[in-house]
């Protein structure tokens, strides 16, 4: 049976979607912050649902912060004003 031992990978704006998710931020509201289409952030949150395996939002913000996928994320440098 295959195993899968690496953890997921994050691209650094699926970092930032993620973040600003976590934070209570629609997707509207997310792409105003990244100045991005709010289409794009579904699709990010999609991605790293696929990536990660889970079922929702909710459970993907808690898997990647129970794997800790964004132990070395600094928001304050990415995310734009």
């Amino acid at each position: 049976m295959y195993r899968f031992e690496e953890k997921e990978h994050l691209t650094d704006r699926e970092c930032d979607v993620v973040y600003l998710v976590a934070q209570g931020l629609s997707a509207k509201e997310a792409a105003l912050h990244l100045k991005i289409a709010p289409c794009t952030v579904e699709r990010h949150v999609e991605n790293v649902r696929l990536k990660t395996r889970t079922r929702n939002r909710v459970h993907m913000i808690a898997h990647v912060m129970r794997e800790g996928l964004m132990t070395h994320y600094q928001p304050q440098d990415r995310l734009a004003a």
